[in-house]
Order: structure tokens, then C-alpha cells, then sequence
């Protein structure tokens, strides 16, 4: 009996959790994609980016490209069959003593109307600089595919990261218009009852309803944002547009304190630069390797059969070997003026070359160290916002005490409260630029940092 109870109790206790299991699981939905942190964005984006998918691509056909530009190192196979039926065979005048008829010439035709053909070609480039330094150029193609697509990967980190922190700042915003909202009704209410008992104007009560609709627009705009933000997350994710995002990351404060990065990862432009410098100066070798000789080896290994008749005959006994090697090399002597001006171009486009990477450099030392002063100011303007933001929301807990109290009038409140909102504007407005450098700054991190 005993048995018997605990075998039903635990087919219970099996039924409960399926049916918690069932119910726990109806309550995800497989549409929502929940991000704790804007490393994981940057992940699921390297991931499913379409854009970066293309990329990859381009990667796989460079690198194809560059074995298809190493074929020549191969030698080339061909088999082959051939059958002719000689209409006319050639005339050779041939001396009479050796057909019984001497003093004259005799007009003889040698061959057999039928031969057929069966062999082997191979054929092995020896020495070719054209193919060779357009290898090279192949190589150095792929290369440029690897920096570009390490550039786009780039350029996707911060677009991510910086959707991923104006969606951040628009939800911090929102949680501000919460208490603002409560602030401003609450005024509204108040100004209601002293207008309605006759304690002030209408200028006053006007006042408190406007302050009422500006947040409500200031709301309205934050909303727009947020749904902006995660408009371009979706797009950069490669997320449909009936998808939702969730961002359960808390947003860094001055409290909490932002990363200080004190230097930069290489700016990839110029590695760009740089191969296309490489490339430019194999295009100059490639150019004068048009003056170069070519040399190759061929070789023919086959067996041939003839016949009077349109007959063919498959017995070893009918056919005989027929098989060469030969060696070719071919010397440009003069094609003309074209080569010439064509190496003289090439020549041009290097020197290009050579001062577009000069003024990469300068660029990106410029840049790289703006990016980081500036980082350092708006972290700096923003830890004074955040501060002012602190005291004037102070100020305004305090003025509506002395509001209630009647310590003070509406109009002094109305300006400690606009002065508020002023200081709020400001602190997320520098709060943007702190997430919009640090996004940059952290598409210009090694991997190994993220």
C-alpha cells in the first residue's frame, strides 16, 4: 500500500512540474531578445548582421581569388582525341631514281586518307613574372578584404554601441519624466485650488498647465528616441521588425564611475593604406614584368593510327607512338609605346600611394588624441551636470515644501522648477556625448579588451 502511494505522489509531483514548466516558458517570448550589457549587443551583431555576413563573403571569394591566381604554379593535363580524313594528301616531288624513273622528278603523295590521334598534353609554365606578381597582387587583395572587413566590424561596434546607449539614456530619461510628471501634477493641482479660491491669477495656473504639456513633450520625444534607438539595434542585429529588445543593463553614473581608456588600438585605415601602397608597388613590378620573357615546357604523349578506310580499329597492333617535349620561350621585342606609359601610370599611382598613407598617419594621431581629450572633457561636463541635476532636484523638493508651507509664492517656485528642467536637459544632453565618445572609443578596443 505504501508503495502504491509513493508511486502516485510522485506522478504528482511530475504533473506540477510539467505543468509549472508549461506555464514558465509560456511566459518567454521567443520575439524578445533581452541584452544585459553592450558587449553582448556587439556579439549577437557580428552574429547576424547581414551586412557583415556579405562581408565574410567577400572574405571567402578573396581567398579564392588568390588560390585561382596560383594555378599557373601547376602544370595543365589535357587529354585528347583526334580523327581526320585527309581529302588530298600533300604532293612531294621526290627524285625518279627512286621509283625506277631516273633523270626526272615523280610528284608522290605519302599518308593514308584516315589517321587518328590519342594522348596526353601537358603543359608547365617555367618562369612567367606577370602571373607570378599578379599572385602577389592577389594576396595582398585578400589582405585588404581581411582590414576592410575588420573596418566595417569597427564601424558596426560603434553604431551598436552607440544606439545601444542613446536607447540607455532614453529610458534613464523617461524614469526622470516620472517624477517630473508627479512634480508638475501635483503643482497643477495645488495651482488649481488657489486659482478656483481665489488666491491667484490665471497667469499662474496658465504657468503650471504649460509646465504640464512640456513635459508631457519632453516625454513624447524621449519615447520617440527610445523607439528610434531600437529601431537601428534591430536593423544592426539583423533582428525582424516584429522583434523586441529588452536592455536590462543599469546605465553607468558619476557615482558609479566611467572606463578611462588612455590609448587607442591602431587605426585600421591606415593597415588599409598600407596594402594599398603594397599593391600599388606591385602593379609597377607587374608593369615592367611586360617586358619580361615567358618560359614554358610542353609535352605530347600519345599514339597514332592509320588507315585507307573509314574503319577504327581498337587492336594495339594498330597503332603506333607518336610523342615530343618542347621547350618555349617567348621575348617581347617591341609592343609598341603602351607598356611604357602604363609602367609610367603605375609609377604615378604609387607615389599617391605613398602620401595618402603619410596623411592617414597624421590624420588618425590627430584624431586618436582629440577623441581622447574630448572623452575626458564630456566626462568631466557631465560629472558637473550630474552634480547641478542633484542639487536642483534638491531644490525643487525643497521649494515645493515651502510652496505647501506658503513660505513662498508660485512664481519663485515656477523658477527654481524651470531651472531644473534646464539642468536636467543639460546633464542628459552630456551624457549623450560621454556615451557617444566612449563609443567610439570602444569599437577602437583589441577584441581581447571587450
Amino acid at each position: 500500500m505504501d508503495k502504491i502511494i509513493m508511486k502516485v505522489a510522485r506522478l504528482l509531483w511530475i504533473l506540477m512540474f510539467l505543468v509549472c514548466s508549461k506555464n514558465l516558458f509560456a511566459q518567454q517570448d521567443p520575439n524578445t531578445i533581452v541584452l544585459f550589457n553592450v558587449n553582448e549587443a556587439i556579439a549577437y551583431g557580428k552574429k547576424y548582421n547581414i551586412d557583415r555576413n556579405i562581408q565574410e563573403l567577400q572574405q571567402d571569394r578573396a581567398r579564392a581569388e588568390h588560390k585561382l591566381s596560383k594555378s599557373y604554379l601547376l602544370p595543365t593535363i589535357l587529354g585528347s582525341f583526334t580523327a581526320q580524313n585527309n581529302l588530298n594528301l600533300a604532293t612531294t616531288p621526290i627524285p625518279g631514281e627512286l621509283v625506277g624513273q631516273p633523270g626526272t622528278l615523280v610528284n608522290v603523295q605519302f599518308g593514308q586518307e584516315y589517321n587518328y590521334n590519342a594522348g596526353i598534353t601537358i603543359t608547365q609554365t617555367v618562369l612567367d613574372w606577370q602571373n607570378s606578381i599578379k599572385a602577389r597582387i592577389a594576396k595582398v587583395g585578400k589582405e585588404i578584404t581581411q582590414v576592410q572587413s575588420s573596418l566595417f566590424d569597427e564601424k558596426l561596434m560603434e553604431q551598436i554601441a552607440l544606439f545601444y546607449y542613446n536607447a540607455i539614456i532614453a529610458q534613464k530619461a523617461l524614469e526622470i519624466n516620472k517624477k517630473d510628471q508627479s512634480l508638475a501634477d501635483s503643482i497643477r493641482t495645488l495651482t488649481q485650488d488657489k486659482f478656483n479660491n481665489g488666491l491667484i491669477d490665471k497667469s499662474s495656473l496658465n504657468q503650471a498647465i504649460i509646465n504640464v504639456n512640456n513635459i508631457e513633450q519632453s516625454v513624447l520625444a524621449n519615447h520617440s528616441s527610445l523607439e528610434q534607438s531600437l529601431n537601428q539595434l534591430k536593423n544592426l542585429l539583423g533582428l525582424p521588425a516584429d522583434s523586441n529588445i529588452e536592455l536590462q543593463e543599469v546605465e553607468k553614473t558619476e557615482e558609479q564611475g566611467f572606463p578611462i581608456s588612455e590609448t587607442l588600438a591602431m587605426d585600421k585605415n591606415i593597415l588599409l593604406y598600407e596594402h594599398q601602397l603594397e599593391q600599388a608597388r606591385l602593379d609597377v613590378k607587374q608593369q615592367r614584368a611586360l617586358h619580361y620573357p615567358k618560359l614554358s615546357l610542353n609535352a605530347y604523349f600519345g599514339q597514332q593510327q592509320f588507315q585507307n578506310d573509314f574503319t577504327f580499329s581498337l587492336d594495339g597492333e594498330a597503332w603506333t607512338d607518336y610523342s615530343y617535349v618542347g621547350l618555349n620561350l617567348s621575348v617581347p621585342i617591341f609592343t609598341g609605346l603602351a607598356n611604357h606609359n602604363k609602367t609610367k601610370v603605375s609609377k604615378i599611382e604609387y607615389g599617391i600611394a605613398q602620401k595618402n598613407l603619410e596623411q592617414q598617419k597624421q590624420q588618425s594621431a590627430l584624431q586618436d588624441d582629440l577623441l581622447l581629450k574630448e572623452y575626458d572633457i564630456s566626462l568631466q561636463a557631465s560629472t558637473t551636470a550630474y552634480d547641478n541635476f542633484m542639487l536642483y532636484q534638491d531644490n525643487v523638493d525643497l521649494t515645493f515644501q515651502k510652496l505647501q508651507q506658503g513660505i513662498i509664492g508660485l512664481d519663485a517656485y515656477f523658477k527654481v522648477f524651470e531651472d531644473y528642467l534646464r539642468a536636467e536637459n543639460n546633464y542628459l544632453n552630456t551624457l549623450s556625448n560621454v556615451y557617444g565618445n566612449y563609443a567610439t572609443i570602444l569599437s577602437r578596443k583589441n577584441d581581447n579588451e571587450l
